[in-house]
Parts: structure tokens; sequence; C-alpha cells
């Protein structure tokens, strides 16, 4: 049996690491929902979701963070984004797998965070659930966040919500909110992440 010859080495190595790539991405969307039902659970009460409302997912994983609080409280309005297309097609087959279908509520679209192509005060509520040091190149900078917080300040209406965690920099990120005026409902700062409410001033 003769040996493959560069090329084809390749090209295996190629499929095995898309391979990984998609099985990689299968592990982490598939803890993605029972990590919204913690975080769900972590919030209680403190969490109040009209059935009116506009919500904003930055970074949607899998979709699981949605599937969540939209069968309990099924707002008007759930934009699902992903700086990453990939994670955005994730997330409709998570959720269509689901439901059977896409909610006409429900919109799902990639966007930069730094640069949300939405107005001023569009939404009531967002959700940043382990995602804003995604937005740092390396992941550990803290140049990117302040950018991407005055963002999430400019999309939510007076006195909208934002829901929020992270694993680094989390004493700079509070004193960015604290900068942007945001007021804390809620804030539980573990070993690991720091889950909050934060309320933007009316």
């Amino acid at each position: 049996m003769t040996e493959p010859n560069w090329s084809a080495r390749l090209w295996i190595a190629l499929r095995v690491l898309a391979q990984m790539n998609r099985l990689s991405g299968w592990l982490v969307n598939r803890r993605t929902e029972a990590r919204g039902r913690r975080v769900l659970s972590k919030l209680g009460d403190n969490l109040r979701l009209p059935s009116s409302a506009a919500v904003l997912e930055l970074g949607t994983g899998g979709g699981g963070l949605l599937a969540l609080p939209q069968d309990r409280y099924r707002p008007t309005r759930w934009v699902e984004t992903d700086f990453d297309p990939s994670q955005v097609a994730a997330a409709r087959e998570f959720l269509t797998g689901r439901w059977g279908f896409i909610p006409p509520t429900v919109e799902l679209r990639p966007a930069d965070p730094l640069q949300l192509p939405y107005d001023e005060g569009s939404f009531d509520l967002v959700f940043a659930m382990m995602m804003l040091h995604q937005v740092e190149e390396p992941l550990r900078e803290y140049k990117r966040r302040p950018q991407a917080l005055k963002e999430v300040r400019r999309v939510l209406r007076p006195g909208g919500v934002l829901v929020h965690s992270e694993i680094s920099r989390r004493s700079e990120i509070r004193a960015t909110l604290a900068e942007l005026g945001f007021h804390p409902e809620l804030v539980r700062q573990g070993w690991r992440s720091d889950l909050g409410i934060y309320q933007r001033p009316e």
C-alpha cells in the first residue's frame, strides 16, 4: 500500500480539523441551555420581562439561553445576534429542532457588538452573557469592551436593563458600567464570574 502524498495528507488533516471544530462547537452549544437554566435560576424574580418587551442578546452561543425566557415570557420581539455567522446558524438549527419553526417574534442575525445595527432606544433588555471578552484581541485586553458597553447603553431605552455575566476584567467592567450611569439592581460576584442586572439611567 502506497503512502499518501503531502497534498492528500494536508486534505486529511484539514478534514480532521473541521470535524474537531464542529465537535467543539457542538459541545459548547450543548451546554448553552443548561447554563441558561442556571442563569435564570440565579436571577430569579429579579428578572422582570413583560410580554411587550423587546430583547437583544449579544453572543447567541447555541440559542439555549433564548429558548428558556422565550418559552417563559414570550416577549414581543427577541433579536439574537453573534459576530460569528456559524453560531447564528447553530442557534437557528437548535431552535428549529426545539420548536419545529422559528417564531415570527424571533430574529437571528450576525452583528458586530462594537457597532450594533439598531437605533437608539430599540430594546428594553439586553443579554450579554460571557461574551464581552470575545470583542478583544487578545481576549484579556480591555480596549474594546467599553465601546461594546456604550453600544449596549445606546440601544437600550431609558430605564432599560442589561443582564450581564463575565469571567475576566470584571472590576473594570463594573467601573465602566458605573461611568455610563448604569445602576446595579443585582450583582452576584463569584470566584469564577460575575452575574448582574444593571439598569440604564432614565
